[in-house]
C-alpha cells in the first residue's frame, strides 16, 4: 500500500510538472510571436515612411539646390535604417538619426518661402507627421508586448523554464519622432 501511494503521489507531481512545463512553454511562444507580429507591423509602418523619402527629397531639389550635402545625408541615413532589420541598439540609432535628417528636411520649408508654398511639399509633410505619429503609436503597442513577455519570462514560475528553453530578455525599441 505505501509503494502504491508513493507512486500515486510521484505520478501526480510528474503530471503537474509536464503539465506546467506545456502550458509555460506555450505562453512563452505565444508572446514571443505576439512580439514579432507588433515588430513586423512597426518595421512596415517604418518602411512605409522610408518610402516617402525620395518624393520629399525631389521636392527639395527643385526648389532647394544648395543642401546637396543634407540630401547626400539623407540618402545615407535611409539606406542605413533600411539594412538594419532587428530591433536593437543599431536601429533605433540609425531610427534616430533618420528622423533628425527629415525634421532638418522640413525645417527648410521653413527658411525657403517657394518649398513653404508647395502643395506637394506640404502634403509630404502631412504624410511624414501623420506616419511619425503612427510609429509612435505601434512603437508603444511593441513595448507593452515586450514589457509583458519580460515581466512573464521574470516570473518566478515561468524564469526557470525560460532559462531552460533559452527564451532571452527582449530590448524595447524606442524612436523619437
Amino acid at each position: 500500500m505505501e509503494l502504491l501511494d508513493f507512486l500515486i503521489i510521484g505520478g501526480a507531481v510528474l503530471f503537474i510538472l509536464l503539465l506546467w512545463g506545456v502550458i509555460g512553454f506555450r505562453h512563452l511562444k505565444y508572446l514571443k510571436k505576439k512580439i514579432k507580429e507588433e515588430w513586423e507591423i512597426v518595421l512596415h509602418t517604418l518602411a512605409k515612411r522610408s518610402d516617402l523619402l525620395p518624393n520629399l527629397i525631389e521636392t527639395v531639389k527643385r526648389f532647394d539646390t544648395g543642401h546637396e550635402v543634407l540630401i547626400e545625408r539623407m540618402i545615407q541615413e535611409r539606406i542605413k535604417a533600411a539594412k538594419e532589420y532587428d530591433p536593437g541598439a543599431k536601429k533605433i540609432e540609425y531610427e534616430h538619426d533618420l528622423t533628425a535628417v527629415i525634421n532638418e528636411m522640413f525645417a527648410l520649408g521653413y527658411k525657403n518661402v517657394e518649398l513653404k508654398r508647395d502643395t506637394n511639399f506640404l502634403e509630404l509633410k502631412k504624410e511624414v507627421d501623420d506616419l511619425e505619429q503612427n510609429i509612435e503609436q505601434k512603437t508603444k503597442k511593441y513595448n507593452q508586448m515586450v514589457r509583458e513577455y519580460n515581466s512573464n519570462r521574470k516570473s518566478v514560475y515561468l524564469k526557470p523554464l525560460a532559462a531552460v528553453i533559452g527564451y532571452k530578455v527582449e530590448n524595447i525599441f524606442e524612436v523619437e519622432v
